[in-house]
């Protein structure tokens, strides 16, 4: 338990969702969440929902389902979690279906449980301060002590813990933090900044794909992107495989999932085993809190808060879509109330714009290398992109605009325009909307090929469900007005045989 300065004494909790239900774990109970085998082995023991045993490093961890227990479906999907719980000394694993975050929960609004006969599996109820549903807070020892039910010694807790009675968090000012692994790095976060975690998520082509996001995801019911956290920490990059595991972070404007190798184990971390790293060490010491030895394994401690503000992770939290929305050009049009219309990108140029999502074939962060300078203004140079060499257009130039300092958040938008492939550079990305309102009658006769009257003459929509009025950008457009007219390279001429024929 934490009381804040003189605030009231708050709860910490691991929020899972388990049997059908809503439960909340004390953070000193929670070990660890790790993925269900499709196949559990047998144990030479008996009892209702004991489903068998995993392998847990150097640990053969029994599992129960304690949907058996409380009369309710008990059909395996893929994608459920054990969920690793442990009360003095003792150890076992249970069936979830999710783990959802954590939550700081007041004291004063738990409500205690108890029955006239039996032993409740849980202890408390509270309604989630977010959801607002109820939730139940299981009761690690009365699980652990289910007749017949086997446990192991917990050996999962680093020696380095030092744990507060009742909150589960380290004395002093420490933390507890996931640990992951990562290509060849163990990261750490604070479980505060921690959403919750998917199993083996799914990474899919989008045009948001980039060296930082391999992919998307679908996550509540919508397409989540996926990050790398090694190029987000400028460490390399991760194996081009499926991700074993995911961290799902929330910003506020939307969710974000790290691509991991492996989900490792939660840990107390006091503060005095946590080590500065020098900032010239590492590429963005802005978003690391520092390193800390947990066994015999360094760890780099990521900054939770830092990481939720990085303007590339906020920028694609923004960008977060609604699963299976089509587009439909004639949606557009807002006449009385909402609409949902085609998706829009919102871009920063200096001032923000909008244009349509399906002229941009992808987004690609801030190239490594590329050359000086061009012939016209407002280009930039030249870089190689998927075996092909790609001009880069600073957009805010182009508009008359300062040009801009490069920033973490500047990327590039790679257009195919008339089959030729540019790119442009832009300040930063705000979001991806429907369009919810243009004026049909607005005139779309442009700025006649001047491109620094392009802002002023571009139409006014609105996307979303802000209701401030964005200039419409055609993206390709403002390419052609740079480029000129595309040229056409004739194709050779085949020679009749005859003309081969010397005479």
């Amino acid at each position: 338990m934490s009381t804040g300065p003189g605030g009231p004494a708050v709860d910490v909790y691991g929020m899972v969702r388990l049997a059908g239900v809503d439960v909340a774990l004390p953070l000193h109970a929670l070990r660890e969440v790790v993925p269900c085998p499709q196949a559990l082995s047998g144990l030479p023991a008996e009892a209702p929902g004991l489903l068998g045993a995993m392998d847990l490093r150097t640990t053969v961890l029994p599992v129960v389902d304690l949907r058996v227990l409380l009369g309710r479906d008990t059909g395996r999907r893929p994608d459920q979690v054990v969920v690793v719980i442990a009360w003095e000394g003792q150890a076992l694993g249970l069936l979830a279906d999710e783990v959802c975050g954590v939550s700081r929960v007041p004291a004063a609004a738990l409500l205690p449980m108890r029955a006239q006969t039996g032993e409740l599996l849980f202890s408390h109820t509270f309604l989630h301060p977010e959801t607002g549903r109820a939730t139940s807070v299981l009761d690690a020892a009365a699980v652990l002590r289910l007749p017949g039910v086997p446990t192991v010694a917990d050996v999962t807790r680093s020696t380095a813990a030092v744990v507060v009675e009742g909150a589960g968090r380290p004395a002093g000012t420490g933390r507890t933090v996931t640990r992951v692994r990562c290509g060849g790095h163990v990261l750490a976060v604070d479980v505060t900044h921690v959403h919750t975690t998917l199993p083996s998520p799914e990474a899919r082509p989008s045009p948001l794909r980039s060296t930082l996001v391999p992919g998307v995801t679908e996550y509540a019911g919508r397409e989540v992107g996926v990050v790398d956290p090694l190029v987000l920490l400028g460490l390399g990059r991760r194996a081009d495989t499926p991700p074993g595991a995911g961290l799902v972070l929330d910003t506020g404007r939307g969710h974000v999932v790290l691509a991991l190798d492996e989900l490792l184990d939660l840990v107390q971390l006091p503060d005095d085993q946590l080590l500065p790293v020098p900032t010239y060490a590492v590429p963005h010491p802005e978003l690391l809190e520092g390193i800390a030895l947990v066994g015999d394994v360094a760890c780099l401690v990521l900054d939770g808060a830092a990481l939720l503000g990085d303007p590339r992770v906020r920028g694609l939290a923004a960008m977060n879509t609604e699963v299976g929305r089509t587009a439909d050009p004639t949606d557009g049009v807002r006449t009385a109330g909402p609409a949902v219309g085609p998706p829009y990108l919102v871009l920063s140029v200096g001032v923000d714009v909008a244009t349509p999502l399906d002229h941009v074939a992808e987004i690609v962060p801030w190239p490594a290398s590329m050359t000086a300078g061009g012939a016209a203004p407002g280009v930039l140079g030249l870089t190689v992109h998927r075996g092909a060499a790609l001009p880069v257009l600073c957009l805010a130039s182009l508009l008359g605009r300062p040009a801009p300092a490069t920033t973490a958040a500047t990327c590039l938008l790679v257009l195919e325009v008339d089959g030729e492939p540019v790119a442009l550079a832009v300040d930063a990305l705000r979001s991806i909307d429907p369009l919810s309102w243009t004026d049909p009658h607005q005139s779309r006769a442009g700025a006649g090929g001047r491109l620094d009257r392009a802002l002023q003459a571009a139409p006014l929509v609105q996307v979303g469900a802000s209701t401030r009025l964005l200039p419409e950008l055609d993206l390709r457009e403002v390419v052609r007005a740079v480029r000129g007219p595309a040229v056409v390279v004739p194709a050779p001429r085949s020679t009749p045989a005859a003309e081969l024929v010397p005479t």
